[in-house]
C-alpha cells in the first residue's frame, strides 16, 4: 500500500478549486474578510390623510465592498505576493490605492468588477512584525449616465471606406 499524506485523505471541496488570489489591478493581497453590499434604492412616499404609503423603486444601489486584506512576510521569495520583505507588496498596494481612478477588483470568490477605492486604512503593529493589514472600501465604478451615441451608419461607412483603401493599396502593390 502506497504511503499517503493528509491531503490525499481529505477530499478538496469544490470551493477550493474556484479560489482566486485577491488583487486590485496588479497589487496582490490576502483576504481575511470581505463583504459585498447592494440592494435597491427605494423612496417611500407618505401622503397626508392617507394610511397607505407608496414605495417607489429607483433602481439598483451601487455595489460596495468592505475588504480586510493583509500581507505577511514569507520564508522565501516565491512570487510577488509571497516575499521575505512584505513591504514590497505593501507599498505596491498602498501606491495603487492612493493613485485613485478606476481599477479591477478581484476577490477570491467574486467575479472581477471595475471599482474605485473610496477609503482605506493600513495598520502595522510592532507586536506583529512582518504583518500589515488593510481595511479597504470600494464602490462599483459603473459608467457615465450620458454616453455619446455612436452613429452606426457613419461608422459603417468609415470602416468600409478604410477597407476599400486598404484593398486598393494592396492591389496596387501587387501589380507594381
Amino acid at each position: 500500500m502506497p504511503i499517503s499524506n493528509i491531503r490525499d485523505l481529505v477530499q478538496v471541496g469544490p470551493w477550493r478549486s474556484k479560489y482566486l488570489p485577491a488583487r486590485f489591478d496588479n497589487a496582490l493581497f490576502h483576504v481575511e474578510a470581505g463583504s459585498r453590499e447592494s440592494g435597491r434604492r427605494i423612496v417611500t412616499h407618505e401622503f397626508p390623510k392617507k394610511d397607505i404609503p407608496y414605495s417607489e423603486d429607483m433602481g439598483r444601489r451601487a455595489i460596495e465592498f468592505s475588504v480586510r486584506g493583509y500581507l505577511i512576510q514569507f520564508v522565501t521569495d516565491a512570487n510577488p505576493l509571497y516575499m521575505r520583505d512584505y513591504t514590497t507588496p505593501r507599498d505596491a498596494l498602498m501606491d495603487r490605492l492612493e493613485q485613485g481612478g478606476a481599477g479591477t477588483l478581484q476577490l477570491p470568490f467574486q467575479r472581477p468588477l471595475t471599482v474605485v477605492c473610496t477609503r482605506y486604512r493600513m495598520t502595522e503593529e510592532a507586536r506583529l512584525g512582518g504583518f500589515v493589514s488593510f481595511d479597504m472600501t470600494f464602490v462599483e465604478f459603473g459608467s457615465a449616465p450620458l454616453q455619446p451615441v455612436v452613429n452606426s451608419y457613419q461608422q459603417l461607412l468609415g470602416k468600409s471606406q478604410e477597407l476599400r483603401t486598404n484593398i486598393l493599396a494592396s492591389l496596387t502593390a501587387v501589380h507594381a
